[in-house]
């Protein structure tokens, strides 16, 4: 077999140390990352448009598995003010808001929050709804945990 190329063995290491200290709380909990309804992507990147008319993302939750809680991870990209909101919605047209907080972020920090239902009622939809300054950008990413 021939060999293309070699990383020196510090190196190795230190690649190593980076994969397995990432901070994955929603991971360690078995949870399951959930897709967004129109691009089925796991993580969405944003940039704020004026008046935040794009601020809505929403993910599916699957069918078939029954969550005990759900995690919203929420990554600008800016230094700057950021409004977060989670609603949960129901097969029966109905919607419950589980988070609303303001944040004042800071750029590339992930911001994690977890969140259960009121209710004993499994959403189909979970709902981020990201505020901010023109132009701001962030990543979200929401995962159901069993």
């Amino acid at each position: 077999m021939k060999k293309v190329f070699s990383i020196p063995a510090g190196l190795s290491m230190g690649i190593a140390a980076v994969m397995l200290h990432q901070p994955a709380q929603a991971q360690t909990r078995s949870c399951t990352s959930l897709r967004e309804v129109s691009t089925h992507q796991r993580s969405i990147r944003k940039v704020i448009t004026l008046n935040n008319t794009n601020a809505n993302t929403d993910f599916a939750v699957p069918t078939g598995t029954r969550f005990k809680s759900y995690t919203a991870q929420v990554t600008p990209e800016n230094n700057s003010h950021y409004g977060i909101e989670v609603n949960l919605k129901y097969n029966d047209g109905s919607s419950s808001k589980a988070v609303s907080r303001s944040v004042e972020a800071k750029r590339f920090y992930r911001y994690d929050q977890s969140f259960r239902t009121l209710t004993n009622r499994q959403p189909y939809q979970i709902n981020t709804r990201i505020t901010g300054d023109r132009n701001t950008a962030y990543q979200v990413s929401v995962f159901g945990c069993q």
